[in-house]
């Protein structure tokens, strides 16, 4: 059975969701509807390339991904369909594509603007019928004009020296916990058996955990999560709330020799 996951900023209050399955089941009610998210933060692209980014090579090779985050509505707005690491993906060309991987796209069309183009919801008209063409088997260079390149976005950048890490913070997830760009590989590089040091807004700690309950509640732990970058968490309690701390707020790691 085909796979389209779908992702948004709608949120779950408004019909929005609804409507653009019910389109994409119209069209083929054989297709297999995946929701990655609807809570992104409304016109956050980098909350949404890190979410889609974390979780995209879990599903099968193939799998079509459907985007709809900070979709402007002018009617001349750039709609895409990419070939990515075997995956396809629909969607706004605001520089999101460009954050997913390491990887350039193999195969990057600009989607025509049919007649069932809607300026007002084209998430709903030609995002989720290229969708639906892609999942059924229609070749992504039948859907449009080929491209040699997307926009693109820059994250934030860590840098590394041999006695330093200055990383940001990329994420702040639904617990408040602060993910940051610096990873177990950096650190490791740098590691050398060293005592260090995790410094962030007023805090610091002298060990990073294995897990988010090795401290009392209340109290600062630094962890590598599941996707192996650093997250500096409060233990039954909000960080970023807490710390005071947001989107491209810095962390460093010193190491003592």
């Amino acid at each position: 059975m085909a796979i389209i996951t779908f992702m948004s900023d709608f949120g779950w209050r408004d019909p929005y969701v609804a409507s653009i399955k019910a389109k994409i089941l119209s069209l083929n009610h054989n297709v297999q509807i995946v929701d990655i998210s609807h809570e992104i933060e409304h016109f956050n692209i980098p909350h949404a390339a890190y979410v889609m980014r974390n979780v995209f090579r879990d599903f099968p090779k193939g799998t079509v991904h459907l985007v709809c985050v900070n979709t402007p509505m002018t009617g001349k707005e750039k709609m895409v369909a990419i070939k990515l690491e075997e995956h396809y993906f629909v969607g706004m060309d605001t520089g999101f594509f460009s954050l997913l991987s390491d990887k350039l796209p193999t195969v990057i069309v600009e989607l025509r603007k049919d007649d069932k183009y809607a300026p007002v919801f084209p998430e709903r008209s030609t995002l989720a019928t290229s969708a639906v063409s892609l999942a059924s088997g229609s070749s992504i260079y039948n859907m449009g004009v080929e491209l040699k390149q997307l926009g693109s976005m820059m994250l934030p950048q860590v840098k590394v020296t041999k006695n330093q890490i200055w990383g940001k913070v990329i994420h702040i997830d639904h617990y408040g916990n602060l993910i940051t760009n610096i990873t177990t590989e950096m650190f490791d590089k740098v590691h050398d058996a060293r005592s260090y040091t995790v410094m962030f807004s007023r805090e610091q700690l002298e060990i990073i955990s294995t897990t988010y309950n090795s401290v009392e509640s209340g109290e600062c732990v630094a962890v590598f999560n599941s996707s192996g970058n650093l997250e500096i968490a409060i233990c039954h309690g909000n960080a970023a709330e807490l710390l005071g701390l947001q989107y491209d707020s810095q962390v460093q790691i010193r190491f003592v020799d």
